[in-house]
């Protein structure tokens, strides 16, 4: 089974992993992708990702670094990926730390969880006043000197 690449109707890309990948696998995603998020960027939408990896069979050392590859060239707001059993959400962890992108990338169990964590993105990403404040756990907010940028 080959890769898809979609633009999701809820404003976002969504790419779903399908069957055992190489190191082709990523690389042909690569275009599309690139596309996609151009014309996010012309509609002044926030370019955001989801990457489904619920079907992904085997993966090998090169489909990883074909990854790596990606995750790092790719211009992106933000990316969420659900769907990894511990053993491959472990090899994701050590892509995202590896491209310094901890910030950018979440890693999710299930696509409930990104729902969740995409409503927050898009709080902060499109309203304004958003970026002068910073939530604190104490459940209160602090006015910042500087707008809080993400």
């Amino acid at each position: 089974m080959a890769n898809r690449i979609f633009y999701n109707p809820e404003g976002y890309i969504e790419v779903s992993v399908e069957g055992d990948q190489s190191y082709m696998s990523f690389v042909n995603l690569m275009p599309e992708a690139a596309t996609m998020l151009e014309e996010l960027q012309k509609e002044g939408k926030p370019k955001l990702g989801l990457i489904d990896v619920t079907h992904q069979g085997a993966h090998t050392s090169e489909s990883n670094h074909s990854a790596l590859e990606m995750l790092e060239a790719l211009d992106y707001d933000r990316l969420a990926i659900f769907g990894a059993n511990v053993m491959l959400s472990e090899v994701i962890q050590g892509i995202v730390i590896a491209i310094g992108k901890a910030e950018t990338i979440k890693i999710c169990k299930m696509r409930e969880e990104v729902v969740a964590w995409r409503t927050q993105i898009l709080f902060r990403l499109l309203d304004p006043s958003a970026r002068q404040y910073r939530y604190i756990q104490a459940t209160r907010h602090v006015r910042l000197r500087q707008p809080y940028l993400l």
